[in-house]
């Protein structure tokens, strides 16, 4: 009331309608922020969900790459398996023949039995190399998807680390199936180079189950 003292009406007036006018603009500057702020928190939401549903996403890709690689260890520890079974049976086969001086066109039954190892040996093969397909397809689907927008230091980018070295493991596994066909077709070569050396009309059997097998790769 101090101010007011000794004050005209005008001079009063006007006092209040500059404080008004201050008070106006300081209260828009406040309003003006206070709105910027929430769209911020808006926007920060936003972008939170949307991280943790690509997070989400990306953990649950990498637990199927996860189960896929187990299965696909397991795939190639039975190709060995049966791969050296079929070694073993092809060694045994002929250092009985060779040790008791026969041709080759005696155990018909035993090489039938050889051959349809090998041919299942063969069919796990081309499984395995499909399987290693779509699985390599599926992890650079995930990983161009989680690069798009992403800084080196956020937790997708991270992500995309694991899964390129999952892709790293999977391509040595490529290499060492590869690695089992080119046994089983030196295998099949020294059977035919034996059968060439030894004789025999069965010889024909052998050509045709290499050329089969050749066919299919």
């Amino acid at each position: 009331m101090a101010r007011l003292k000794n004050k005209t009406m005008d001079e009063i007036i006007t006092r209040w309608a500059t404080d008004l006018s201050k008070y106006q603009k300081e209260f828009k500057d406040q309003a003006a922020q206070v709105a910027q702020w929430d769209r911020l928190l808006v926007e920060n939401g936003e972008r939170i969900q949307k991280l943790y549903l690509d997070t989400f996403e990306a953990e649950k890709g990498s637990r199927e790459i996860e189960r896929q690689l187990v299965g696909i260890e397991s795939q190639q520890e039975e190709l060995e398996t049966w791969l050296d079974r079929y070694e073993g049976e092809v060694e045994s086969m002929f250092s009985k023949q060779i040790g008791t001086g026969e041709q080759l066109a005696g155990p018909d039954q035993e090489r039938e039995k050889t051959y349809k190892l090998a041919e299942k040996i063969t069919e796990r093969l081309d499984d395995m190399g499909r399987d290693l397909s779509k699985m390599i397809k599926e992890i650079n689907d995930i990983s161009g998807t989680l690069n798009k927008g992403n800084k080196p230091d956020d937790p997708l980018s991270q992500i995309v680390r694991v899964l390129n070295s999952h892709l790293a493991q999977l391509q040595w596994i490529d290499t060492n199936a590869a690695a089992l066909q080119a046994k089983v077709a030196a295998a099949q070569k020294e059977r035919s180079t034996i059968g060439n050396h030894y004789g025999g009309p069965e010889q024909d059997n052998v050509d045709s189950f290499y050329r089969s097998y050749i066919g299919r790769k």
